[in-house]
């Protein structure tokens, strides 16, 4: 028998066992691709946060102001908003804001959000923050009043009051006092991330 016949066959079946060792691999694929499931089957999507309240449970409930991180002029917030619901749920983007009256009326008009931003997807009982600006009404306008701070969630015309209130200016959006950053996952630390 000849060495190197047996040689070229070891080298041979070498090379079909890692070209195999290769190819299946590919083949799982392309055969997965080929089942009932669609290759570009997307999981559902989340379904947008409701409003909520602590005595009516069930979707995204704007629930603290922490105090925040002071400068000349104005202060920092941490808004809390939290999933009470049973069920995961999703937000994105920049709340409206706006300061309201005892009465219901808004103190100027509503600063609108946006949908643009980061899409954060609440599990139950997890909580998401937003920072809140609230500029000094003694600096923008001479005769301040008070109101209320009210959270439009993205995508919701009812909004929920930030149990807060502020010194807001008549005529002005926002009470001429009040802006707001993008939704934000975890739990928003006072004096850290405003």
């Amino acid at each position: 028998m000849n060495p190197l016949s047996r040689a070229s066959r070891r080298l041979t079946v070498s090379f079909a066992v890692a070209g195999m060792a290769i190819l299946l691999p590919a083949g799982a694929l392309a055969a997965s691709q080929h089942s009932s499931v669609p290759a570009n089957h997307a999981a559902a999507p989340v379904p947008r946060c409701g409003i909520a309240h602590p005595a009516l449970p069930g979707g995204a409930f704007v629930w603290s102001a922490n105090p925040g991180d002071g400068f000349a002029g104005g202060a920092g917030y941490e808004l809390e908003i939290t999933n009470t619901g049973q069920h995961a749920c999703s937000l994105r983007g920049v709340p409206g804001v706006a300061a309201v009256l005892s009465n219901g009326h808004l103190v100027g008009s509503r600063v609108p959000g946006s949908g643009k931003g980061p899409l954060v997807t609440l599990k139950p009982r997890a909580t998401a923050h937003v920072g809140l600006t609230v500029h000094d009404a003694g600096a923008v306008c001479a005769r301040p009043v008070t109101a209320s701070v009210v959270i439009y969630l993205s995508g919701h015309r009812q909004g929920q009051n930030a149990s807060m209130s502020v010194e807001a200016c008549p005529g002005k959006p926002g009470g001429g006092v009040l802006s707001v950053g993008a939704i934000q996952p975890g739990t928003g630390i006072p004096l850290y991330d405003i």
